[in-house]
């Protein structure tokens, strides 16, 4: 039994709506319900010998390990991870001295941490119902142009705060396997056209006014609370990663409104999410931050969404590709509200009131309504937009102004033509993904195709074969295989991945010779480019270096 990970829940998470600390342990299935026993028994007695008599312990089974969760204050969360590793350490007699030192070195802890004017503050948030972020040297209440931000260890007294300047703006989350970040871009594209300054952070970066202000994956904790703070935000649209999730539950409460996209299989066996009924439970600890009168949006054509959704106490509006789908029909006969695509026609549906919003093929990005995937993603931002109340026409100018251009939404769903050869460049990296993808890819024609795939090293072998098991649908000529950066390594040797997926290539029947590797992602292009003829068609798969990847084929001539 090994400490796998230690860590602060800060929102929240798969187990509560508490703060605390979370350990990650390795067991195996038959010892883990005696480890689970004894490690309830030393943390209650290291919590009550604390004084934190209040607080509770959660635990949950995985495959290989299980989560131990304590609850603890909000000022002391580090010293509450020590308490916690104390207590395993205890339940599994590994330690050598005794208990009452080990209660006497976690109070001197607790004593350097706590801060009793955090408290106060947050207190004092809840009073005046405005939003309270932390962060280790940031404190801030309300939110964008409602914001006040304090250096953690200069904090005013409530008393001394001008509580008529703070308030919350409006505020929603997006999460889901795939489309998060094209909607959280449709999303600022309608909120501009209706003249609202938006703030959003995704896995591209922060940007405020659909201007980028952050470059890197600010899907966590850090660029939502980023992006609340910022003053001149007056609606946030915030992307919430499942890994942010997990690793330290949400970052907002009170939220006005939650889109999960859809659940597909992804990341599986990080901190112990291995099924996708654990990955559905995962994406919906969204509904945790919602405001009581917070709106839930769902795919109705997604059936772990619809499992999750049985007895939610949350107002859920649906969306679905299908105008009869169940479960749209049964929402709309109670009088729910909805958007569904009924022949070319996008519809939004109140209380029976039906309004038919516009023409897919009137939605770039749909590409004239063969990309079905964006046509769900459009669903969706509707459904979000409706739920903050945004009036028909921002939403409809909103979508007819975004394109598939690199400017707009990089790496999804990118179309080139160069010298009659067509290109698409897209974010793919999932089965899931891929295979939506495709559905638009094979409807090109083409004399000639070319597939280019990378992945980061912290998918499985098993992975890695599911993703080209996928893409030999395209049925292709070519394959390109790239390496990524160092970073992706992620424990792999490099050209360790690569490997694999030739394996896996050769293993399906691909020809040995139609297969080249390549150390990054821009070569791997542009041996593409050169290999390419009039009449072919490229599927770049590009997850990084993708600005690069982009300037060479801009240069291809």
């Amino acid at each position: 039994m090994n400490i796998l990970d230690s860590r602060r829940i800060t929102g929240p998470s798969l187990f509560t709506e508490k703060s605390g600390a979370m350990l990650d342990v390795s067991v195996s299935k038959l010892n883990a319900s005696k480890l689970i026993s004894e490690w309830e028994l030393a943390a209650r007695k290291f919590l009550d010998a604390l004084g934190w008599k209040i607080e509770i312990t959660q635990y949950r089974k995985y495959e290989g390990g299980v989560s131990l969760f304590m609850s603890a204050p909000i000022d002391a969360l580090y010293a509450a991870c020590e308490v916690n590793e104390s207590a395993f350490n205890f339940s599994i007699s590994n330690f050598d001295i005794s208990f009452d030192s080990e209660i006497h070195r976690l109070r001197t802890m607790i004593k350097e941490e706590l801060d009793p004017t955090i408290l106060e503050l947050k207190k004092a948030a809840e009073k005046h119902s405005v939003k309270f972020l932390q962060s280790d040297e940031i404190i801030s209440i309300g939110s964008g142009t409602g914001c006040l931000s304090f250096d953690a260890d200069t904090i005013p007294k409530p008393s001394e705060i001008d509580w008529e300047s703070v308030h919350n703006i409006p505020t929603v989350l997006i999460t889901g396997t795939n489309g998060k970040s094209t909607t959280v871009r449709l999303m600022e594209s309608i909120l501009s056209e209706a003249g609202i300054m938006a703030g959003a952070s995704s896995t591209d970066g922060i940007r405020i006014a659909r201007k980028t202000v952050e470059k890197g994956d600010y899907s966590g904790p850090e660029g939502a609370r980023s992006t609340l703070r910022n003053p001149q935000v007056e609606t946030a649209v915030l992307e919430v990663a499942r890994g942010g999730m997990l690793r330290r539950g949400l970052p907002v409460y009170n939220v006005d409104a939650a889109l999960i996209t859809n659940i597909a299989e992804d990341h599986f066996g990080d901190y112990g999410v291995n099924s996708i009924a654990e990955m559905a439970a995962t994406k919906f600890i969204v509904r945790k931050g919602l405001s009581k009168n917070g709106t839930l949006v769902l795919n109705a054509d997604d059936d772990s969404s619809i499992k999750f959704s049985k007895n939610s106490p949350n107002q859920i509006f649906w969306f679905s590709l299908d105008s009869k789908n169940p479960q749209l029909l049964s929402h709309i006969q109670e009088g729910g509200t909805a958007t569904y695509l009924d022949g070319e026609e996008i519809i939004f549906v109140n209380n029976n009131e039906q309004i038919s919003i516009l023409n897919i093929k009137e939605i770039p990005i749909t590409m004239g309504g063969v990309a079905r995937y964006n046509i769900s993603n459009c669903l969706g931002a509707i459904c979000l937009a409706k739920s903050i109340q945004i009036d028909n026409a921002p939403i409809i100018n909103g979508l007819k102004n975004f394109t598939n251009s690199f400017e707009n939404n990089p790496g999804r769903c990118n179309y080139f033509e160069k010298n009659g050869i067509s290109i698409l460049m897209d974010f793919a990296h999932n089965p899931h993904g891929i295979g939506a993808l495709l559905e638009l890819a094979t409807r090109f024609p083409a004399q000639r195709k070319l597939i280019l795939m990378s992945q980061a090293g912290d998918r499985s072998n098993s992975d890695i074969q599911n993703l080209v098991q996928e893409s030999m649908v395209l049925n292709p000529d070519q394959v390109h295989i790239a390496e990524m950066g160092e970073n992706y390594l992620r424990g792999r040797q490099p050209g360790e991945v690569s490997q694999v997926f030739k394996n896996a290539f050769i293993s399906l029947g691909l020809n040995e010779k139609s297969i080249e590797l390549y150390p990054d992602n821009p070569k791997g292009v542009q041996a593409a480019l050169d290999w390419a003829k009039k009449g072919d068609f490229l599927l770049l798969l590009v997850l990084d270096k993708m600005d690069k990847v982009k300037k060479i084929i801009d240069q291809f001539e």
